[in-house]
């Protein structure tokens, strides 16, 4: 699912208890499960890194008791015995009605003000407690209107804050931000900018759902998945009986049969190894690591290449060409084409995205990209601790790869969207991850190995529509920053999607055999 997300589902509560001078804490059990996100937050933007520094805004909204809860995740477990919440919202009322937000989302004008600024007591949270008005605000009367008639909870990381809709607003849409701190001072608002708007009245999306589910953990297989042991090679199947060896190596919107066409075409001019990532195309997936261990550490592209050189040392193959489309086989060769370079002969990359731009956590603007250590942090404490841990499976199809991507021909796009949909989730999320880490800037700008690019030119249609229009950025423009490299050769194949070797069979096997020439006359040159 990579390029885009957020959430919802139902909640249920018994009653409101309502008290003069305190909230009592909600049960775990009472709370509701899934929740859809409509903002996420940088690490470490607050104004006091002791104190509470939001990474994630969700809500859930029970339409038979008109309950709305708010849900902000925290990037540490919040103080239990203190913090401090607030729901500034825009009803839509007039200017004058309205005033200017104190937090760092200055230009963000509210009109009504939900808070709790607590501390737990005996019986229950007890502190500032309830809705007021920018009127209120004004003259720091925050709870003006309403007093403690919110239920307030805090579950693991995130604080959970639930009101009657009618206490904040009689209407269904809102523009809204949050901000968190401490019982006594602002520290941290979500967003940082603008704001997000949130349409009760909204049918549930098809596409582009965010929904999340925190009695989920998708960083564990279920407990009769079978895994595949530490010492098997994953799945590897040998075919063609031609002069050059060529790997394959499929990828995670390959799909099943990716390569099949191509090696009937050319059985007769190449021996091929075709090595499936383990978990993908029905296979038995590697143990996932430790929920501890950093993305960073890259664990299944390293033992993807480990598999495919333990295949060259085994079939004592020489510099063998490897070819993968999209990642993780682009990721395992560029890096093998980094550190064993004597290893490959040559690198063919079909469909697959470079290194894709990853905004530093530290500028506002998100223009300047992030450094590695950034991408891996981020990836580690915000988009895996907080989204992936927890994203339904129904989130991730509804944001992952559309059909229109895969194939010119409808139905074998879908066919493969299918397919690619099949592996468990999981293992999706686990190869993405990988990939979002990544950063082989440094290693293709270097790269001394050969390398073919070839990148689907798609069409002027499709590229026009902007909900495909990242294509064009993801899959071609990403590579211009290695142009320079003259080991690169970049190629763009008109008129074809991913599926590039079914697209234009005889424009990609041309390019490919003539990359395989080029090759074989350097060798007798060398020799």
């Amino acid at each position: 699912m990579e390029g885009t997300m957020i959430q919802r589902l139902l909640l249920r509560t018994s009653r409101i208890l309502l008290f003069l001078a305190f909230i009592i804490v909600v049960p775990v059990g009472a709370t509701a499960q899934v929740w859809t996100v409509i903002a996420f937050d940088p690490k470490g933007d607050g104004r006091d890194p002791s104190l509470a520094d939001a990474a994630q805004l969700s809500y859930r909204y029970d339409k038979q008791q008109d309950f709305l809860w708010f849900r902000v995740s925290l990037y540490a477990k919040p103080n239990e015995e203190s913090f401090g919440v607030n729901i500034v919202v825009d009803t839509g009322a007039e200017v004058a009605a309205k005033m200017s937000w104190w937090g760092a989302n200055k230009d963000f004008k509210f009109d009504k003000l939900v808070t709790a600024w607590v501390t737990r007591g005996n019986a229950g949270y007890q502190g500032t407690i309830g809705v007021g008005d920018a009127a209120g605000a004004k003259i720091k009367q925050f709870n003006n209107l309403l007093q403690n008639n919110l239920q307030i909870c805090v579950e693991g990381d995130s604080i959970l804050i639930g009101m009657k809709r009618t206490d904040l607003t009689d209407k269904m849409k809102m523009n809204l931000i949050a901000a968190v701190g401490s019982d006594q001072q602002w520290n941290d608002d979500i967003p940082n900018t603008r704001s997000v708007t949130l349409d009760l009245s909204a049918p549930r999306p098809v596409r582009g759902l965010r929904e999340i589910d925190v009695s989920r953990n998708n960083f564990r297989f279920p407990s009769d998945y079978r895994t595949l042991a530490g010492n098997q090679p994953p799945l590897i199947v040998k075919k063609g009986h031609g002069r050059e060896t060529l790997i394959l190596v499929p990828g995670v919107y390959s799909g099943k049969g990716v390569f099949d066409a191509f090696i009937t075409r050319n059985e007769s001019l190449h021996t091929f190894y075709v090595v499936t990532p383990a978990g993908l195309n029905g296979t038995a997936a590697r143990p996932l690591p430790s929920e501890t261990t950093s993305y960073g550490e890259f664990s299944w592209t390293r033992r993807l290449e480990r598999d495919i050189l333990d295949l060259i040392d085994r079939e004592k193959l020489h510099r063998p060409i490897l070819v993968a489309h999209g990642f993780p086989g682009s990721l395992a060769a560029e890096e093998l084409g980094a550190q064993h370079p004597d290893a490959l002969g040559g690198i063919i990359e079909i469909a697959s995205m470079p290194v894709q731009f990853f905004p530093s956590p530290k500028d506002p603007s998100r223009k300047t990209p992030a450094t590695p250590d950034e991408r891996v942090e981020t990836l580690n404490e915000g988009w895996a601790e907080k989204w992936f841990k927890y994203v339904t499976p129904e989130t991730w199809e509804s944001n992952n790869y559309p059909a229109e991507m895969f194939a010119n021909d409808p139905g074998r796009a879908e066919q493969v969207r299918q397919q690619v949909e099949a592996a468990p989730l999981p293992v999706k999320i686990r190869y993405l991850s990988e990939f979002m880490a990544s950063d082989h800037s440094s290693a293709l700008v270097n790269l001394s190995v050969p390398l073919l690019a070839l990148r689907p030119g798609f069409n002027e249609q499709l590229l026009a529509d902007p909900a495909s229009s990242w294509y064009k950025a993801s899959f071609q423009q990403s590579w211009d920053a290695f142009s320079k490299n003259p080991r690169i050769q970049l190629m763009t194949i008109l008129n074809a999607r991913v599926l590039i070797l079914d697209d234009q069979p005889k424009l990609a096997d041309d390019a490919i055999a003539t990359f395989v020439e080029h090759l074989q006359e350097a060798r007798r040159k060398q020799n």
